[in-house]
């Protein structure tokens, strides 16, 4: 198996990337990624951003594994791994949301497609309040969230928290569409979808069209 640092050289190399390119995207010091390509240092929170910006996967780039093979037609709960970096991580499932929807409140969301994993210390769960189990990556689309989530950031969604609290932000389905919106309660019982970017006008939840709304769950973390 490769080393991290020889994983990194090759991602690098074949990205066209000098050191200093990737440490200002990702934003460490070209010293600290130094230390990662030398071997000085054999762990960083930032691996998943460098992965991302090299345009490979996050978990090859970790631990020298594929992540073809954790394509399932199942939600496959979280597992920790010991890795040759000698950590522990807990890796959570970057996934595709579809919805099937039926009659009436007949609303389901499903992860048919696993397209990798990325790696968390247990302290992040802890200091974020989340149980493992419960968190689930999926990527933004669009910029109707921008500058706060941009297209193709990750963006971390707790499960667990479907029940809505004013002013924060959750990933729904409404209007035949799964979305990123921050979500305002009103006076009348009505709900405001409001995009931070201001070319996008606000949606209105209604009792009229609330059978075609549903929570998938909070959104707590982002990294791009």
């Amino acid at each position: 198996m490769s080393t991290l640092r020889e994983r990194l050289k090759e991602a690098r190399a074949k990205a066209g990337k000098t050191q200093a390119e990737v440490a200002e995207a990702v934003g460490v010091s070209q010293p600290a990624y130094q230390a990662l390509e030398s071997g000085r240092n054999q762990k960083s929170a930032f691996l998943p951003a460098i992965a991302q910006f090299l345009n490979v996967d996050s978990y090859w780039l970790s631990t020298g594994n594929s992540s073809n093979s954790f394509t399932s037609n199942e939600v496959i709960k979280p597992t920790i791994v010991s890795t040759e970096i000698q950590d522990e991580f807990i890796w959570i499932d970057v996934v595709q949301a579809n919805f099937s929807c039926g009659n009436g409140e007949s609303i389901e969301f499903h992860f048919d497609t696993i397209n990798g994993k990325l790696p968390f210390p247990p302290s992040f769960f802890k200091d974020k309040r989340v149980h493992p189990e419960h968190m689930r990556i999926i990527k933004a689309k669009g910029d109707s969230m921008s500058d706060f989530i941009k297209d193709g950031d990750y963006v971390g969604i707790d499960l667990a928290q479907t029940e809505i609290i004013d002013g924060e932000i959750y990933a729904v389905y409404f209007a035949r569409e799964g979305m990123i919106k921050q979500i305002f309660k009103e006076a009348d019982g009505s709900l405001i979808l409001h995009s931070l970017n201001s070319k996008y006008p606000d949606k209105t939840v209604t009792e009229e069209n609330g059978n075609n709304f549903k929570v998938m769950g909070r959104q707590f973390w982002r990294a791009g």
